[in-house]
């Protein structure tokens, strides 16, 4: 009687646990296990900046005190788009015309005193060449008259020797100095030419100062201005019309937005899975729903300190060449990059919640008809919210996650 009775009370416990069991499962959420792909991404962030640009710094004159400052006259605005030889800065070219005019001057001179120097060359050629046929003739006339020696009393005779030997001396020494002095001469104008030739290439280098004083693009892009730290002012802002610029600094950058990038840093434990060509997806902070196809192109050779302070820690940088850019791309806009590292195609994946771990082992509930089934599998890769299961289910069967 008793044993009918604990049978009766065993099959009534069985039967409300195979109803809580089949409660629970048609109120499980459920998925199916299905082969598929999985993509491994580790994402890094950064900004975006150009992968192609041209600097444009204030120009360095070749005037007297040539470090002074310049002003501007003119300026591109910042952010504005530029064809290539669009003006986008003038400085004001008063100092740099008023000492070309100087110049300009001093080639005129210079130009003046060479024609000078060249019709006295000439006069003294002249001047040298008829004194040359003087003494030819001094000594021809001398030479005839020693014809008359016979008719001459002794002491004209020898009078007449001693002229016609002196005549001959004259003219043979003007006829031997005579190399010396065109060659004295010319290189006499040589100099003269060739200080007219420093002086013109003076006057050329000052023009050319004259139109770098006007800059333009050197290629098609926007204009990003460059930041300064005014005199008594604590922050800093961009150039403006009307500033005294030093030659040589940096102004503004023209950037091509058609050919841009994400510069970014990644952990150096994490370095050594990043390869050069690599496929990532690009997702501005500014643009939401803006996503872009990228590439890595270019991975530092060093690791680097990601700040001041933090002096044990090192980052290694990494760039991505955004490969469909469009009009809303900029420098310095905030990004994220999800880089693929890892792909695996034609594996059985199931959600990670799916899983339960007990001493070590994992397991996941199998859906059976109206009831769950315990069983354990080997879990393979994990990432995100999904998982690999190598071995324990097959592909259509039904776990539950709940």
């Amino acid at each position: 009687m008793l044993a009918a009775a604990g049978s009766a009370a065993w099959v009534a416990r069985q039967s409300q646990l195979a109803a809580r069991q089949k409660a629970q499962a048609r109120a499980a959420r459920v998925v199916r296990i299905e082969r598929g792909t999985m993509e491994i991404r580790l994402r890094l962030n950064g900004q975006t900046s150009a992968r192609t640009y041209a600097d444009i710094a204030v120009p360095k004159l070749r005037m007297p005190e040539p470090d002074r400052p310049l002003t501007l006259l003119r300026l591109a605005a910042s952010g504005s788009m530029v064809r290539k030889g669009d003006l986008v800065a003038e400085f004001d070219p008063q100092s740099a015309k008023d000492h070309y005019d100087d110049t300009v001057d001093g080639l005129n001179n210079q130009e003046n005193q060479l024609e000078k120097r060249q019709s006295i060359a000439a006069l003294d050629v002249i001047a040298l060449l008829q004194k040359m046929d003087k003494a030819r003739a001094k000594m021809e006339k001398a030479k005839l008259d020693l014809q008359t020696i016979p008719v001459r009393s002794g002491i004209r005779q020898e009078l007449l020797k001693l002229a016609a030997l002196q005549a001959e001396a004259e003219y043979l020494a003007m006829a031997e100095d005579l190399p010396q002095v065109l060659e004295s001469e010319e290189a006499a104008m040589r100099i003269a030419e060739i200080g007219v030739e420093l002086e013109r290439k003076h006057v050329q280098r000052h023009k050319h100062d004259l139109e770098r004083l006007l800059v333009h693009a050197p290629t098609d892009g926007m204009v990003v201005l460059k930041t300064l730290h005014r005199h008594g002012v604590a922050e800093q802002s961009t150039y403006q019309v009307g500033d005294r610029v030093y030659p040589g600094s940096l102004m503004m950058r023209v950037v091509n937005c058609r050919n841009m990038q994400v510069e970014g840093a990644v952990n150096q434990a994490e370095s050594g899975r990043f390869r050069l060509g690599q496929e990532a997806t690009i997702r501005l902070d500014g643009y939401p729903e803006a996503i872009y196809k990228a590439r890595v192109y270019s991975i530092g050779a060093m690791a680097v300190p990601p700040g001041r302070q933090q002096f044990f820690l090192r980052s290694i940088p990494i760039r991505l060449e955004i490969l469909n850019p469009d009009e809303r791309l900029i420098p310095d806009l905030s990004a994220s990059a999800d880089v693929l590292v890892e792909k695996h195609e034609d594996v059985l994946l199931a959600p990670v919640e799916a899983f339960r771990d007990e001493n070590g082992q994992s397991f996941v509930y199998v859906q059976k008809g109206e009831t769950v089934e315990k069983r354990h599998v080997s879990r393979g890769r994990v990432h995100g919210a999904q998982a690999e299961i190598l071995e324990g289910v097959e592909a259509g069967e039904i776990v539950v996650i709940d």
